[in-house]
C-alpha cells in the first residue's frame, strides 16, 4: 500500500495497484464522471476526464517511459482492463469488474437497478401528471 494511500477512499471506481521496483503506480478511474488519475508513489503524474471505453496516459518517470492504458471489455459487466507499460514493454496487466463474480449477486444487483429505476420512472410519471395533467 502506498504512504497515504490517496486511492483509499470512498469514491465508486476502479483502483489499479502496480509494482515496478520501489516504486507504487495507482490507477483510479471513476465509473460515473470517467475522471482517471495516475499516481507514482503518491504523486500524480497523470489525469483526465475520458467517456470512450478506452485511454491512455504516459508520462516519463526515473528516466523510464511509462503508459497506462485502460480499455473497458464489457460496458454491460463493466469489465475494465488496465496494463502497465514500460519503455514499449507489459510490466503487468489487471481486470476488474464492476459487478460481483457471483452470479447470484450480479443478478441481485440487476434486479434492484431495474427496480430502482421502474419505481423511480414510475414516481416521475406520477409527479408530471399532478402538475401538467392526464398524460
Amino acid at each position: 500500500m502506498m504512504k497515504n494511500d490517496i486511492l483509499n477512499t470512498k469514491k465508486l471506481g476502479y483502483k489499479f495497484y502496480f509494482q515496478d521496483g520501489d516504486n507504487q503506480i495507482a490507477c483510479f478511474g471513476s465509473y460515473f464522471t470517467g475522471k482517471e488519475e495516475v499516481f507514482v508513489n503518491d504523486d500524480l503524474f497523470s489525469k483526465k476526464r475520458n467517456i470512450n471505453c478506452a485511454s491512455t496516459h504516459s508520462f516519463d518517470f526515473e528516466s523510464s517511459h511509462y503508459q497506462v492504458k485502460y480499455d473497458m471489455l464489457n460496458i454491460l459487466t463493466g469489465r475494465m482492463e488496465c496494463t502497465l507499460y514500460k519503455n514499449g514493454n507489459v510490466i503487468d496487466k489487471q481486470v476488474q469488474s464492476s459487478l460481483p463474480n457471483d452470479p447470484k449477486k450480479a443478478a441481485f444487483f440487476i434486479a434492484g437497478c431495474t427496480l430502482g429505476g421502474a419505481v423511480f420512472g414510475y414516481a416521475t410519471a406520477t409527479i408530471v401528471e399532478l402538475f401538467v395533467g392526464k398524460l
